[in-house]
């Protein structure tokens, strides 16, 4: 093929064996040399894919038009939504066992691909979250966008355009109080349902900057910075419930302001939540009281999990959202040896463990500027190579990174494991059934430590 030559396979029709999972949720097939990455396929399907967009490069996208041989894991799908062209649940039409079986093989592939580095078992199995392996009506954080007539609905793929059809998703609790709210036209709407069975829902006007980036990577960051620029100027204004959502982990209970993050699946937050405390007991070679930081803590529910595993920790949870840390603030504040810090993590690395006093029981207690153990739970774009380069010689014994994006989670260890650090154990989390999205918990233990 020629480099001068003008590739457009845009709205041509192709038929296609479909190889594997790409990372994002499409699946990899080739035709004369070149990448399509098909939405709504299946390994090792035959299909008719029509071509939605052709960069003209080495790769073009589309959508799978017909299933000539279907795969053994494919099902009806559940989401009308997305059977009607929603960015939703780009994997309703595939059997959880074997999607959850992909989403392993894309963590793995990920792991070797950016972070240079094998999982310990060759393979990442992937958790139901807490055995909760419902299908639909898990979420109970979930947004809705109004169109021109008030009715809400998710956007379409790559589009602002509204699909009114009602996504598998939320609790159906959440939607029928969204469709009861009566919130107005061009609004983006925000259910959560609290575990006390209370319904907030919250509305602001919808973002209207559509700018985008060139290519999938830019698209998303010019997405992401888009967001922050407005949200500010689009404050929430409340509909139904109050301010504050209750959220129970274990016998603890906080109280979190409704646009606040808390996990979306019903039963991620105790699964992490258990996860998270059985790696901090199991910590190699440290003391009853280690020194435990909770990095992006949120509302300290990882930190209150390591205050179960050691009794005698001396806890700091780092947040930068006010509101969040408040939460953790009020639910754990009462304990003498957890201690919450307002932060970005890249400014508390620089300057706030060294000086800085834990008030205990005993008196305060000088923190070094190394942990014991560090629990970090960063958002979609990882904490990145100078904090992971920081946490590698500042962390004495364990390192548990809870990771939202296969790409960023594999980038982040990929740093430890350069720097000596042994992987114990990559397991992902299917918290979001039905779509590609999968988390992952990696488990690290520095260099000497058995």
């Amino acid at each position: 093929m020629s480099t001068h030559e003008t590739i457009d396979w845009t709205g041509q029709v192709l038929e296609v064996r479909i190889e594997g999972p790409a990372h994002g949720g499409e699946f990899v097939a080739r035709h004369d040399g070149r990448v399509i990455f098909c939405r709504g396929g299946l390994t090792g399907e035959r299909v008719e894919v029509r071509v939605d967009d052709d960069p003209g490069r080495g790769f073009c996208r589309g959508t799978v038009q017909t299933v000539i041989e279907a795969s053994d894991g494919r099902v009806e799908p559940t989401c009308p939504a997305a059977a009607a062209g929603g960015g939703c649940c780009d994997w309703s039409h595939i059997a959880p066992a074997t999607a959850r079986d992909l989403a392993g093989r894309v963590l793995a592939e990920q792991a070797g691909r950016i972070g240079r580095f094998e999982p310990p078992h060759g393979t990442v199995a992937v958790d139901v979250p807490a055995g909760d392996d419902t299908r639909s009506g898990w979420r109970t954080v979930a947004r809705w966008f109004t169109d021109d007539d008030a009715r809400p609905g998710v956007r379409r793929l790559r589009s602002r355009e509204i699909v009114s059809q009602p996504c598998s998703q939320p609790d159906p609790r959440v939607l029928d109080a969204v469709l009861g709210a009566g919130v107005g036209r061009r609004r983006e709407v925000l259910g959560v349902l609290g575990d006390d069975g209370t319904v907030h829902v919250a509305h602001r006007a919808a973002d209207t900057d559509v700018r985008r980036g060139r290519g999938r990577a830019s698209g998303r960051a010019a997405a992401t910075r888009a967001r922050a620029r407005t949200a500010a100027g689009r404050r929430w204004e409340l509909a139904l419930g109050g301010p504050m959502v209750e959220r129970r982990v274990g016998s603890r209970r906080w109280l979190v302001p409704v646009d606040a993050f808390w996990q979306a699946h019903r039963s991620a937050a105790s699964h992490y939540s258990d996860l998270v405390g059985a790696a901090v007991a199991d910590a190699p070679g440290v003391s009853t009281d280690p020194v435990v930081w909770d990095l992006y803590g949120g509302a300290g529910v990882f930190g209150a999990a390591a205050r179960d595993a050691f009794a005698g920790a001396h806890i700091t949870v780092v947040e930068s959202a006010q509101g969040s840390l408040t939460a953790a603030t009020e639910t754990l504040g009462a304990d003498a040896g957890i201690h919450t810090v307002r932060s970005r993590v890249e400014t508390f690395l620089e300057s706030g463990p060294t000086g800085t006093t834990q008030s205990t029981e005993d008196g305060a207690r000088p923190v070094s500027g190394a942990a014991d153990i560090v629990i970090l739970d960063p958002p979609r774009g990882g904490a990145g190579i100078p904090v992971m380069q920081v946490l590698a010689s500042a962390t004495r014994s364990r390192i548990i990174h809870v990771g939202c994006d296969p790409a960023s989670l594999a980038r982040d260890v990929g740093v430890l494991v350069s720097a000596g650090w042994q992987l114990r154990d990559l397991r992902g989390v299917a918290a979001f059934p039905g779509t590609h999205h999968v988390e992952g918990v990696a488990v690290l233990d520095a260099p000497g430590r058995t």
